[in-house]
């Protein structure tokens, strides 16, 4: 009702608006199609009264009072358009009335170069929802081999391992595990379902352009399962990549990874790209003599073979085709063991075709229409010792999307109907959980803008789970400018999931623990409502010049309150208790984070966070486990001359709690809590070439790691092992080198940076 009444207020105040005289400025370019033309200037003939467009073209100017009685050759009424480097344009305004105008560029102009220094990490100041958009230039910072280790020098993600043996890392944002952020590709769900816990090393780093980032509620458009925030990752274009590319890498841990990347543009309408993508690690390798593999051998490949076509009249789309197949294998070291070797591994087949297309129209570019679809299949089998976790699923996902306005570019709105099919076959051992979801959906969410003030998001969803039956999900984002550069935006909305209990802690399965799942016969699957959160924030930023250099200063708020929550209990160290929230369950994060170019090529990133994440279990209301309320960091890279690239990152972790083992036998017993933190880490790259790049890093400079990683690792088969009880780092340093090559950039009337 509240997004509802600020809907129907501002749309009413600005429908009632009258004597105002309002259109869009655009060009015609060579192709025949129109852009609009940003940041044009409008004013009256003879008067300083005026305005300039928005980053639509769009426009919207009083009418002078003092006019209304004049003639229609009053020199007042001619409307002046002007933009550097185009012809100016004169309209004679009868009535207040849309209009469009075209303004043609001069024949001749003296040319004009513009330097901006992109930075890896940008901040969009006009969009209501906090975006961060992490570029090539942030990426490159590290090694960043596939999707789970692109945020080693982002505060906002929190990267660690799962455990001792398989190697796989998760992420967390606000708190919470990597599986309360809604991971999509290119604005379609990517990480999700039955591989949400390994689904971001299906991501490799070199196929990623960019990383959007956005913390709290998302958009409705995106769906309903976001409750901490959205990380969409674009992948290279088919038609902006270059011809060729190839990365390799390796490091002392035996990994080694080979990127290639090719690109063919077919016609002015049809581009071709095709990203490969193969790892392998052959070595048994035991950096710290537990008689463990500190990684599983095997090795993966990965295709993607991408299409993009334009008609050229307004119709674009693309085509995508993704192929995975993978194969671990884990456990202890060969040698004579003396008793059955504990092993562990998996094999994986991913197969997954995914595409959209729209229309933009030409006349009225603020008007558009488009779809998406995918379809994937998901094959595993997975073995812990004597447990074996089978899991298939089926996915198939359509949205539609129709984007208008309504009388002018100040209320605009997007709606669309969705849909999406999940079919879910999971064996644990001799228990089998299996379920097929539908849930179709339609959507609005109406956004109100006031010049470059204020602006406006309001979302509301209705879907239809049919285990679950109708559910509603509102969204609401509001944003502020204070003053130049000063932004106070604020967020609120409703997310819902349904829990994949054993895909999304597959780290559990190497250890001794027995799962005890508290469903109920009436729901398929493991019969447990769904998790239903709500989340709250706001973030203030502020981009500004100290002592003449560039400035960002940011504050972060946000609170996670569960309606409901799938609670893994891990307080009995026989046990893996998976149930339904008996009481409360919150997180709570703030975060300071300060931008700063030192000088030129040379900047800082300083940051501190503070969680406070509580659950009710069984036994009592408790912390969230393996996690640190405190976190400072720093980021410090520097690019001199030379086309040298210097990165180190520092950060200290406070201490976490760590689930009760006093059931054990006294030497398998451990602390509950974890020492504090300190790990870095640094990279150097050196451009020798517009070709060629090398690339040397280390991480983890200080070689901390968690000592006796594995309970009971003498004695994997007994009741007392546990791998999975992980805090901090378990390989300690690590030394990696890595090339890049491309082809020779083209010469262009662009200014190089020096």
């Amino acid at each position: 009702m509240f997004i509802l009444a600020l809907t129907l207020l501002f749309t009413g105040l600005m429908l009632n608006a009258q004597d105002k005289v309002s259109g869009f400025v655009i060009e015609e370019t060579a192709d025949g199609s129109f852009k609009p033309i940003q940041f044009a200037n409008v004013f009256w003939n003879g008067t300083q009264r005026g305005t300039t467009t928005d980053t639509s073209g769009y426009f919207e100017l009083d009418v002078i009072p003092a006019n209304h009685e004049t003639s229609e050759d009053d020199e007042h009424w001619d409307l002046i358009f002007s933009y550097v480097g185009y012809t100016s344009d004169t309209v004679h305004v009868h009535d207040p009335e849309k209009l469009t105008i075209i303004l043609k560029p001069y024949k001749e102009l003296d040319e004009v170069q513009v330097v901006y220094r992109k930075k890896g990490t940008e901040i969009s100041y006009m969009n209501p929802i906090k975006v961060e958009t992490l570029g090539e230039a942030e990426l490159y910072k590290a090694a960043c081999c596939n999707l789970s280790e692109s945020f080693e020098t982002n505060p906002s993600v929190d990267v660690s391992f799962t455990d001792a043996v398989t190697g796989t890392r998760q992420i967390q944002m606000l708190g919470l595990d990597g599986k309360y952020s809604q991971i999509t590709r290119e604005s379609m769900p990517a990480v999700r379902g039955l591989y949400t816990n390994q689904g971001l090393t299906y991501i490799p780093g070199t196929w990623i352009e960019s990383i959007q980032l956005n913390k709290g509620a998302g958009s409705v458009v995106n769906g309903y399962e976001s409750v901490t925030g959205q990380i969409n990752v674009e992948l290279k274009k088919a038609d902006h990549m270059d011809p060729w590319f190839i990365n390799a890498y390796a490091n002392q841990g035996g990994r080694t990874e080979l990127n290639v990347d090719l690109a063919k543009k077919l016609s002015d309408k049809v581009s071709s790209g095709l990203l490969l993508h193969g790892n392998l690690r052959p070595f048994e390798i035991d950096g710290n003599s537990d008689g463990f593999m500190d990684f599983p051998t095997g090795h993966q490949v990965n295709a993607v073979h991408r299409w993009r076509f334009t008609n050229l009249t307004g119709w674009e789309g693309q085509l995508n085709a993704q192929v995975l197949i993978e194969d671990r294998e884990g456990g202890q070291v060969a040698g004579d063991l003396g008793a059955p070797k504990y092993g562990l591994g998996w094999q994986t087949g991913h197969y997954e075709l995914w595409g959209k297309t729209g229309y933009s129209f030409k006349e009225k570019k603020y008007k558009s229409i488009g779809f998406q679809a995918s379809g994937m299949f998901h094959d595993q089998v997975a073995y812990f010792g004597n447990t074996t976790y089978d899991s298939r699923q089926q996915s198939g996902y359509f949205n539609s999307i129709f984007q208008s306005i309504i009388g002018t570019t100040t209320h605009k709105y997007r709606t669309g109907l969705s849909v999406q099919y999940d079919d879910f076959d999971e064996t644990l051992d001799t228990a089998n959980f299996s379920r097929t979801e539908v849930v179709p959906g339609a959507y609005f969410e109406y956004t109100f803008s006031y010049f470059e003030d204020f602006a406006l998001v309001a979302g509301m969803r209705g879907d239809y789970h049919n285990y679950y039956g109708f559910f509603a999900t509102p969204r609401l984002h509001l944003r502020y400018e204070m003053k130049e550069g000063m932004v106070l935006r604020a967020s609120g909305g409703r997310g819902q999931r349904t829990a994949n209990v054993i895909a999304e802690n597959l780290s559990y399965l190497a250890s001794s623990r027995q799962w005890d799942i508290w469903g109920t016969n009436q729901i398929q699957g493991f019969g447990l409502r769904p998790e239903v959160a709500w989340n709250f924030g706001a973030n203030w930023t502020y981009d500004f010049r100290l002592d003449y250099k560039p400035s960002v200063l940011s504050v972060d708020f946000y609170h996670t309150e569960f309606e409901n929550q799938i609670v893994l209990d891990l307080e009995d160290p026989r046990q893996a208790r998976v149930y339904n929230l008996f009481g409360r369950s919150y997180s709570t994060s703030a975060q300071v984070q300060w931008d700063y170019e030192l000088f030129r090529k040379m900047d800082i990133r300083l940051a501190y966070r503070w969680y406070d994440v509580m659950t009710q279990y069984v036994d009592g209301f408790k912390k969230k486990p393996f996690l640190s309320n405190h976190r400072a960091f720093v980021n410090w890279s520097y690019s001199p001359r030379g086309g040298w690239n210097f990165d180190v990152t520092a950060q200290w972790q406070g201490a976490k709690r760590v689930p009760s083992t006093a059931n054990n036998l006294e030497a398998n017993r451990r602390a509950t809590q974890s020492p504090d933190l300190v790990m870095m880490n640094t990279q150097v790259t050196k451009n020798f070439t517009e070709v060629l790049d090398i690339y040397v890093g280390m991480e983890n400079i200080t070689n901390v790691r968690q000592n006796d990683p594995i309970i009971a690792v003498n004695d994997p088969y007994g009741s007392n092992f546990d791998a999975s009880m992980i805090w901090g780092p378990i390989f300690g340093r690590m030394m990696y080198i890595g090339i890049r090559l491309k082809p020779v950039k083209q010469k262009s009337s662009e200014l190089e940076e020096e």
